[in-house]
This record gives C-alpha cells, sequence and structure tokens, in this order.
C-alpha cells in the first residue's frame, strides 16, 4: 500500500515507505517465484498533483521492469501488476480533518488522468489499474465529518428505500441526492470546505488523549511534506502518553 505514487506526497502522508524499498522487496518475491502484486493508492489527498497521479502507473510499471530483468527461465510465466485507487476521505482525530474534499466529477477526472497514463507504460499489458466509486466516496466524506443534522438524511434516505447500499448493486445515488434535497442539507458544506483552524469539530467533545494543538501541527508537517518520526523511534508529544499505556510506555518499568 504504497498511498501516493511521488515521495513528495508520501512524505506529505507520513507514509513511511521509499520507493527502492518497494522495489526491492518486490524483485525479491519475484526472485522466489511470485508473478503478482496489488497495490493500493489514495487518490484526491491534500496537495496533489498532476504529477502524483501520473506517478502511480509509472511506480506501477517500474515494479513490472523489475519482473522482466529476471532471466526468462527464471519467471514464472508474466507478471500481473494489479493497481487499486480509492479516494481520499478525510477522518476525524487525524491532521487531514480539516482538509476539503472534491466533487464526484473531479474524482473521476482524477482516475480517468491515472487510467490514460497506464495506457502509456512500457508494460501496459502486466497492468491492471481499478478504482472506488466516486459517488459513494462522495457521502462517505460527508457521514465521516458529518453533524447531528446528516442524521435526518439517512432516516430519509431509509424512506426513500435505501437499505441496502454496501452492496453496489443495490445502490441508488439519486434517491440519497433526493434525501438530501428532502431535508435542505448541503453536501458541499461537509465535503468542499477547508476548514479554518478554529473551527468547532462535532467530534471535539471526545477525548482521545491526542490533542488538537498536536493535529494542527500535523496539518501545518504535512503541507509543508515534513516526516514525524515513528513513536517508537521519537516521542513527538501527541498527549497520549499521559493514558499510561500503548508504545509510549513499551520498555519502561
Amino acid at each position: 500500500a504504497p498511498e501516493a505514487g511521488t515521495q513528495r506526497l508520501r512524505d506529505a502522508i507520513n507514509k513511511n515507505l521509499r520507493e527502492e524499498d518497494l522495489l526491492q522487496s518486490c524483485r525479491t518475491a519475484f526472485s522466489g517465484g511470485w508473478s503478482g502484486v496489488k497495490l493500493y493508492f489514495m487518490l484526491g489527498q491534500p496537495t496533489e498533483t498532476e504529477e502524483d497521479m501520473r506517478a502511480i502507473p509509472e511506480l506501477a510499471d517500474r515494479i513490472a521492469r523489475r519482473y522482466y530483468e529476471i532471466p526468462k527461465d527464471q519467471r514464472n510465466g508474466k507478471c500481473q501488476i494489479t493497481t487499486s485507487t480509492s479516494f481520499f476521505i478525510p477522518k476525524p482525530f487525524t491532521p487531514f480533518q480539516w482538509a476539503r474534499m472534491y466533487t464526484n466529477e473531479e474524482y473521476i477526472s482524477r482516475a480517468a488522468i491515472v487510467k490514460h497514463a497506464f495506457n502509456e507504460q512500457l508494460n501496459r499489458k502486466s497492468l491492471k489499474y481499478h478504482w472506488h466509486d466516486a459517488e459513494v466516496t462522495v457521502l462517505e466524506g460527508v457521514f465521516a465529518r458529518g453533524d447531528r443534522k446528516t442524521s435526518e438524511v439517512i432516516k430519509e434516505a431509509y424512506r426513500l428505500g435505501c437499505l441496502y447500499d454496501s452492496w453496489s448493486e443495490s445502490f441508488d445515488n439519486e434517491k440519497w441526492m433526493q434525501a438530501f434535497a428532502n431535508t435542505g442539507v448541503d453536501i458541499e458544506f461537509y465535503t468542499m470546505r477547508e476548514r479554518s483552524m478554529d473551527e468547532l469539530f462535532p467530534w471535539d467533545f471526545i477525548d482521545i488523549g491526542v490533542t488538537k494543538n498536536f493535529l494542527k501541527k500535523e496539518w501545518e508537517r504535512a503541507m509543508n511534506a515534513q516526516v514525524t518520526p515513528n513513536c517508537r523511534m521519537q516521542c513527538s508529544g501527541c498527549g497520549a502518553a499521559r493514558w499510561g499505556g500503548g508504545v509510549c510506555v513499551e520498555g519502561k518499568n
């Protein structure tokens, strides 16, 4: 799960994974007889550029090249690099809880950029690409950071017949849009705004140990693509140590 195609964006989301490590791991697996790799990425992350999007298929192609560097008589047939992208959804109690999202059309256009870039790769016959449903992403974004008003939308959607919407064959986006219209709830209020640093969130009354000030600092570090060390390497003072458990106290007597 590289999550992002470029090192800059992986640093921004604090993903402790470097490309050379990924390529070496795949080469080791290929040398051991494996011929398939599944890769997972996110589109629409804060600070993402077209370069970041196009880097996803380029990375998949470089992995395929590692396979074909192995002598032909030592390969296990053709390789298959399957890449999936989901669309980024900001979540509470994370440094990205202030981030904005995008429209359904914008998500689709980003997936299209990635899809077209896959078709340009040297080893495109060894590459497959899938992406998550954009309409579902927008709904997930609303309910991920929604307040009590969104409960009326859920109730109205249920009244309109939305019941087994976790299954794609039962999902009806038009009914959900009607539910928002009937209840007067504005989707873009929850999805399209980049929140101000002093905004009061519906979940702020919950104490998870990690302080909001720490998350604000992490948000600023993410905007500058600054990596925060793993807790086991260095304490960053998130506030969770006061609970007296976890990695904060492991190995201490």
